[in-house]
């Protein structure tokens, strides 16, 4: 066997880590999940190739085996130091470089906090805060809803970027209101409002816990056509929501049927109209 010292750079994993991650571009996610089993099959208790798993299982609509690896990664977690993760935009310039065979110039797909040394500022994101929001959403959309809010806690409280606390915020606050807790949902409310900076770049999130703070009306998200597909169902999403909360049902199914006349068919949001039509009172109105 290989010793880990001995290993090319970019490591195996990173290998499958980056083609995977292309092919989840491509929206080949049942691929994905495929590269991803197999590097497994070598590597089967490594909490980094879980996370990614999980994430494209969620995307195949596999609910129940994102939440198996996402516990399997987390009963594995204290085995990897928590590290940054790129995302697509620094991941697309990795795969050209390892195409082209430049695998000096391909970075790490992970790195770890001990070894960053002023290298994280190209990277979005942190890898034990992505395990437990993929869990998360895992959870919510498979309607286990007291123990997603568990995960969101936990991602908020280990995420470093913006938009990963803006977006735990906001799953944490949809909760809150499906399970009847005003007290808690004006709590996350007020959580958002003291956080020193959002991501304004990608206005999803933030644009609905806006909403959900008064600062905006649904005819504002719903008015706002961006050129990202993803940005307009997460925004088109969070109103369906707040509709719903504030008692006007045949309007919040109007909105999600909206989110499923996208293209945008395996953003977390297209998936949340999906199961709130499926098999709600919403449906039959």
């Amino acid at each position: 066997m290989i010793e880990e010292n001995e290993l090319p750079i970019p490591s195996e994993n990173d290998r499958y880590v980056l083609a995977a991650r292309l092919k989840g571009y491509l929206d080949k996610h049942d691929e994905a999940v495929e590269l991803l089993t197999e590097a497994l099959e070598r590597d089967p208790d490594n909490p980094i190739l879980r996370r990614y798993r999980a994430h494209r299982r969620i995307s195949i609509r596999d609910f129940h085996g994102a939440i198996e690896d996402s516990r399997h990664a987390l009963a594995h977690l204290e085995t990897v130091e928590d590290g940054y993760e790129l995302y697509q935009h620094e991941v697309e310039k990795d795969i050209v470089n390892l195409v082209l065979g430049r695998d000096e110039l391909v970075r790490e797909q992970f790195l770890p906090k001990s070894e960053a040394r002023g290298r994280e500022t190209i990277y979005s994101t942190t890898f034990y805060s992505a395990v437990y929001y993929h869990f998360g959403v895992a959870l919510y959309l498979n309607g286990e809803l007291q123990e997603a809010a568990e995960n969101f806690e936990r991602a908020f409280e280990v995420s470093e970027h913006a938009e990963a606390l803006v977006a735990s915020l906001d799953w944490l606050y949809m909760i809150h209101r499906r399970l009847g807790d005003e007290k808690e949902a004006h709590a996350v409310l007020a959580r958002f409002a003291q956080l020193s900076e959002v991501d304004e770049s990608d206005p999803g999130y933030t644009e609905r816990m806006r909403l959900y703070a008064g600062e905006r009306t649904p005819e504002d998200l719903i008015g706002v056509s961006d050129s990202r597909e993803l940005v307009n169902v997460t925004q088109l999403y969070g109103v369906g929501n707040w509709l719903h909360y504030n008692g006007r049902p045949a309007e919040a199914k109007a909105v999600f049927e909206r989110v499923l006349d996208s293209e945008a068919k395996f953003a977390f949001a297209y998936m949340a109209a999906e199961a709130e039509l499926s098999d709600s009172a919403l449906a039959r109105i």
